[in-house]
This record gives C-alpha cells, sequence and structure tokens, in this order.
C-alpha cells in the first residue's frame, strides 16, 4: 500500500525528526511503500533557521550567534541528511492509499499558530484517501469553545484517531469521538531500530548526559552533582541552535549519546523515551507545564500494561486502520 506520512519532519528538532525516522521504519516493516509528505509551514522551519533579520536588531544576539555558527552548520547539515535519508514527496501532485498524520503535537495550536488543517486532513491530497491520526497530540492545550467546534468537524475527516496522551484521549471521550491511545513512534520502534540509524560512539570517556526541551536550572546543577561524585563528565546538549549546551550534535549522535551515557537528566519527553529504551538511568525534571502530562501518561501506560502489550496494542491499531 502507498502510504505517507504527514508530521513535524522538517522541523530541526530531535523528537520531532525521530519520531517521523521510527514511524517510517515500522510501517516499512510491515511492507509498505512509504514517503514523507514533505510539508514544511513557516512556524515549523522558522525557529531553526540560522540567520534571522531580527538578529540585526540586537548586537548581543549577533555576537552569540557569530561564536556558535560553526557548531550550527554542522547541525543543520546532520539534520538536512537525516531528513533526506527518508523518502521525500511533494505536497502537490501526490497521491497515496493512506497518510498517517502524526506523531508529534501536531494538533498543538501554539505550534501551529492556530488550527491548520493540513494536520486535520483538510488539504485536497487527503481526498479518496484513507486518513489515519497516529499518536496525535494537541501539548494538552485546551480549545476553546469556538476552537473545538472547528476541530470537531476536521475530525470527521479520519479514519481512525489514534492520540499519545491519555488526558487527549478522555477529551476525546468526552465529545464522543471515538479515539485509542498510541505508544509513541520512537517508542513502538524501539532500541532495535534506533540502533540501527544512530551513530557510533560520540564520546570515549563516561558522561552525565542532558538534555532540556524546556529549560529548568535544576537540570545543570543535578548533572554536575551526580558527574563530581562519580568523576564522570558532563554533556548538555543545545536543543536549537544557539541554545545553551553543545549545539554541534545531528540526530543520529543524539541517539548514540543516549545509548552510551551513564546517566540522564532531562526535561524532555524524548529524552526520557530514549533513556527508557536504552536501560538508562535517568532522573526527568519536571516543568510544571503542559508538557508533564506526556510523561505522566507515557510511565502510567507502561507501569500498567508494559512495553510489549502497548507496542502490540499500536501495531494492531494500525494493521486494522490499513485493512
Amino acid at each position: 500500500m502507498k502510504t505517507g506520512i504527514l508530521t513535524f519532519h522538517a522541523a530541526k528538532n530531535y523528537g520531532a525528526v525521530l519520531q517521523c525516522r521510527c514511524l517510517y521504519e515500522v510501517l516499512k516493516s510491515l511492507g509498505h511503500e512509504v514517503s514523507v509528505i514533505d510539508y514544511r509551514p513557516d512556524y515549523l522551519v522558522e525557529p531553526y533557521k540560522l540567520w534571522k533579520r531580527s538578529f540585526l536588531r540586537h548586537p548581543g544576539t549577533v555576537l552569540k550567534v557569530s561564536a556558535r555558527i560553526a557548531g550550527a552548520l554542522r547541525r543543520d547539515a546532520a539534520f538536512d541528511s537525516f531528513i533526506d535519508e527518508m523518502a521525500l514527496e511533494p505536497v502537490d501532485g501526490s497521491s497515496f492509499d493512506a497518510i498517517f498524520y502524526g506523531s508529534d503535537q501536531i494538533w498543538n495550536r501554539n505550534i501551529c499558530r492556530g488550527i491548520d488543517p493540513m494536520f486535520y486532513a483538510g488539504a485536497p491530497l487527503a481526498a479518496m484517501t484513507r486518513n489515519i491520526a497516529y499518536a496525535a497530540s494537541d501539548g494538552n492545550i485546551i480549545p476553546s469553545a469556538e476552537e473545538q467546534k472547528v476541530v470537531r468537524r476536521y475530525l470527521h475527516n479520519f479514519h481512525r484517531i489514534g492520540v499519545r496522551e491519555e488526558a487527549m484521549l478522555e477529551r476525546m471521550d468526552e465529545e464522543g469521538i471515538p479515539a485509542v491511545l498510541n505508544l509513541d513512534p520512537v517508542m513502538l520502534a524501539g532500541a532495535e531500530v534506533l540502533d540501527g540509524i544512530c551513530a557510533p560512539p560520540v564520546c570515549k570517556e563516561g558522561y552525565v548526559l542532558t538534555y532540556e526541551a524546556i529549560d529548568n536550572p535544576a537540570v545543570l546543577d543535578k548533572a554536575r552533582r551526580i558527574a563530581s561524585e562519580k568523576h564522570l563528565k558532563v554533556i548538555s546538549v543545545s536543543r536549537t541552535p544557539y541554545s545553551g549546551g553543545t549545539n554541534k550534535y545531528g540526530p543520529k549522535e543524539f541517539v548514540a549519546l543516549f545509548r552510551d551515557a551513564a546517566k540522564v537528566v532531562t526535561t524532555s519527553y524524548h529524552g526520557v523515551v530514549l533513556s527508557i529504551l536504552f536501560n538508562k538511568d535517568y532522573e526527568y525534571v519536571r516543568t510544571n507545564t503542559p508538557a508533564d502530562g506526556r510523561i505522566d501518561s507515557l510511565l502510567a501506560a507502561l507501569d500498567k500494561k508494559g512495553i510489549d502489550a502497548l507496542r502490540a496494542q499500536s501495531l494492531d491499531f494500525i494493521k486494522e486502520a490499513l485493512s
């Protein structure tokens, strides 16, 4: 079956590209012809651009960018290479037997600057196609009553709906919209798939790894204390090209850093996912934002059913939705 994936594949964010790649690999393993629909709205790519005209209004930003540009260029090229390893198809002129929407926060109205019909099977390419939401998330950003009316209308475009968080599943149930809980594609694919796409060891010394999807000073404090006690170094991975930490790593090195870490301290959902998959000793530092709900939902599901049962459940959802 010719199958498309429509998600945040072009956002140069580690979790975004990894969840896309992992769903891509899982669908290929099931025997389908898989392509990623190359949809790149400005709201996804702008935050990761290496140069913005707005920098010129802030001399301090220009100095910061200049000091970190070498690492940013290396990171950017590594992301491009990783994305290009997947088969990409243009938005216009392509046809599919089925399209998977997600995973990731494709329904988060803060990220999408409102409701993007593309991610609700509202575009012409979705016509006469089996549209399937897989592990879709709205980031626990509760819609207004008016937004909910629009969302509800769009959700009727889907053949099957799977969501990533328990809280969202409960809201769908309250609205009378049939949905199930899906495992994040990175967790679904597992360490075996990740081992096949990651880099060789990045660091020969023992280290504590930090990665912050949402900044929290406690992360680095914890990591430094642990590193001092265990005589390890600290490696902090930058979230974006110019945020704090080391900014030179691409997605393959990012995975390798988790695989080989002695300890992980993170505020990131995918930081927790990778830590679990590679059996790492890790600490999740809560952010006291809606993002914590993603972790809580995942850990509660793992504690209740276990990873094997959750994988089987999600694979059954994919197979049934395509049958």
